[in-house]
């Protein structure tokens, strides 16, 4: 009988760690109690220099709670196949790892890499700490990153219409949901946040909204795990005025005394990944834009330094506002629109628009793309 690579990873599921870091003492006993729960390792509940007590201090001395769940994913998923098909994590080949995430069909090079990363990270910490003395996932090929994004940027036009439709909508209905589907978009349309701190953020006197010199900000922390903050100004800062003032009329509190997951249904649950990729296709569909399945979260911090970039603002400053740590990685967003640019030059200078004995293009026309709109 033919098994599909579900059953070919079973029967062992990793159980997900919480969205948000919890505090030490209770991150402490969450980890304790899931590498005990590991598969294939042996037992050596008081060996802290064992594989499991070696993976417990791996797991807890991380920096970034994020690369946490994700490595502790990638772990559980590789000895769930070490265990279900025999193979002894501290003698497993070469062989063994690429048959596992063949297995796995992780789909993304970047969820394909990261799965990778987490069991190459595991091996390393073991032979460091003498648990071991091989890593058999080192040598297994990463797929190369794309040097351009390939999620969708909106225009000008097309994300003046989302947010148009999102403004109309929670002027009409005047729901606490519309309001806060307004903030969420106007907040990413404007700071090129991630998800994540849309969907982590907290409100009350310990959470992720602050003040810095008279303006709002978010609080969040990035995938490098250093602390962020975006700034929550104009439309955005109106918007999300709006909703927690909706909120707190409901909840019977002011503003101030608000608590829990800043988005939240009303019943207090925190939104999810599907919920905000729902919000924004359900919002491109309404506001008429074409192919509206491929709007999705990330499409907003894609467009943000498009557009950013080609109104002339310098890459080094779009890095800083997308919290990249290198304008290398800006480059994959805006590499379009530079490549873009220069053909615009280059066209200009070949039809004779532009050289010498010739007006030269007032300044807007040199930093902007003249763009093709329909007639």
């Amino acid at each position: 009988m033919n098994a599909g690579p579900a059953v070919e990873l079973a029967p062992y599921e990793p159980r997900p760690m919480p969205a948000r870091a919890p505090d030490k003492p209770v991150l402490r006993r969450l980890v304790t109690e899931l590498v005990a729960e590991l598969p294939g390792l042996r037992d050596d509940p008081a060996d802290e220099l064992g594989p499991r007590g070696v993976t417990r201090s791996w797991l807890l001395e991380m920096k970034s709670h994020q690369t946490r769940r994700s490595y502790w994913r990638g772990l559980g998923l590789w000895l769930s196949y070490c265990d279900w098909h025999r193979v002894d994590p501290l003698a497993a080949r070469l062989a063994d790892v690429k048959d596992w995430i063949a297995l796995l069909d992780p789909g993304s090079p970047v969820t394909f890499n990261a799965r990778l990363a987490a069991v190459s990270s595991w091996y390393t910490e073991l032979i460091n700490n003498r648990a071991h003395d091989d890593n058999p996932a080192r040598l297994v090929p990463r797929h190369k990153r794309d040097q351009e994004s390939q999620t969708r940027a909106l225009t000008h036009d097309e994300l003046l219409a989302l947010l148009g439709h999102a403004r109309s909508r929670a002027a009409g209905a005047g729901t606490e949901a519309a309001l806060r589907n307004l903030a969420i978009l106007e907040i990413m349309a404007t700071t090129a946040v991630r998800s994540g701190a849309i969907l982590h953020a907290r409100c009350g006197p310990d959470g992720d909204l602050g003040v810095d010199r008279g303006h709002r900000v978010l609080r969040y922390v990035n995938k490098g795990g250093h602390r962020k903050t975006a700034d929550i100004l104009g439309r955005a800062d109106l918007a999300l005025t709006d909703y927690l003032t909706a909120r707190a009329r409901r909840e019977g509190t002011p503003v101030a005394g608000l608590s829990g997951w800043l988005f939240a249904t009303r019943t207090g649950t925190p939104l999810t990944s599907r919920d905000l990729g729902n919000l924004l296709r359900e919002t491109a569909r309404g506001a008429g834009l074409d192919h509206p399945d491929d709007v999705v979260p990330h499409s907003l911090r894609h467009t943000v330094l498009t557009l950013g970039y080609e109104q002339g603002v310098s890459v080094e400053d779009l890095a800083d506002l997308a919290g990249h740590e290198s304008v290398a990685t800006t480059l994959i967003y805006v590499r379009r629109s530079r490549r873009r640019q220069t053909t615009q030059m280059l066209a200009d200078l070949t039809s004779g628009t532009t050289g010498p004995g010739n007006t030269a293009p007032q300044p807007e026309e040199q930093r902007h793309l003249r763009l093709v709109r329909d007639a």
